[in-house]
């Protein structure tokens, strides 16, 4: 504080930047951890996604696939399930209107959801682990439901602080603000974008190599960047801050 009683100009060009800073490596290890849980949903469960919706939309239309109908299934499971999980994740999460600030989402319900979602990514584990002597089309679509439910927490955290254009759960998002700022002439934002590309693909050939050594390191791979993720947007000052 100031002899005024004011704020200290430096200190809260600290704490913005602080924030920042953890905010932006937060978006880096949730990319990790969605291209890790999408390796292992399409390799183990019924080869589907639970992050990238977009691929289970066209997943839906091929036909010719085999075991079409089990795909189908699981397919539409993930979009019903991504689609709920966001939307009320968004609604918990509604932006807040603060005197003189931009209208921001409570830190401590963005802290819960994330939170939920490494609840989700937890219990993907022992669910595999659990079920290993019997993995019925019910038992895989519960594991599909909450991986989905899982992506979604990561994704509306994400949107809802995440500034930079950086989709944590999708490259097209990412790809297209880059390419969308790179043909404006605006050069923020650059490095943390291809990060998040780089690093989806790292967790999706990282969980694909450990799921073939052995299913269950591969379940267990997205909660690690998960946990991660919620220990830096808990410690990470509150966008009011200052």
């Amino acid at each position: 504080m100031t002899e005024t009683g004011g704020t200290d100009p430096t200190l809260t060009t600290t704490r913005r930047r602080t924030r920042a800073g953890m905010i932006a490596a937060m978006a880096l290890v949730l990319s990790f951890a969605a291209g890790a849980t999408d390796a292992f949903a399409f390799l183990q469960l019924g080869g589907v996604f639970t992050a990238n919706m977009t691929g289970n939309f066209v997943l839906a239309g091929l036909t010719s696939r085999p075991d079409f109908a089990e795909v189908l299934l699981g397919a539409t499971v993930a979009v019903l399930l991504f689609s709920v999980g966001t939307f009320l994740a968004f609604r918990f999460t509604r932006l807040v209107a603060t005197s003189g600030r931009p209208p921001e989402a409570p830190q401590h319900r963005l802290v819960l959801v994330l939170g939920g979602a490494v609840v989700a990514q937890a219990c993907v584990l022992i669910g595999w682990i659990v079920s290993s002597d019997l993995r019925t089309t019910p038992g895989i679509c519960a594991l599909i439901a909450l991986s989905t439910l899982a992506m979604a927490g990561q994704t509306a955290v994400a949107r809802r602080i995440e500034r930079s254009g950086v989709t944590t759960t999708f490259v097209t998002g990412t790809l297209t603000s880059l390419m969308q700022s790179l043909a404006d002439g605006v050069h923020d934002h650059h490095l943390i974008r291809i990060g998040a590309i780089v690093l989806l693909v790292t967790g999706a050939l990282c969980g694909s190599l450990l799921t073939g050594v052995d299913p269950v390191f591969g379940a267990a791979l997205p909660l690690l960047p998960s946990i991660v993720g919620l220990v830096l947007l808990r410690l990470a000052p509150t966008a009011s801050d200052g």
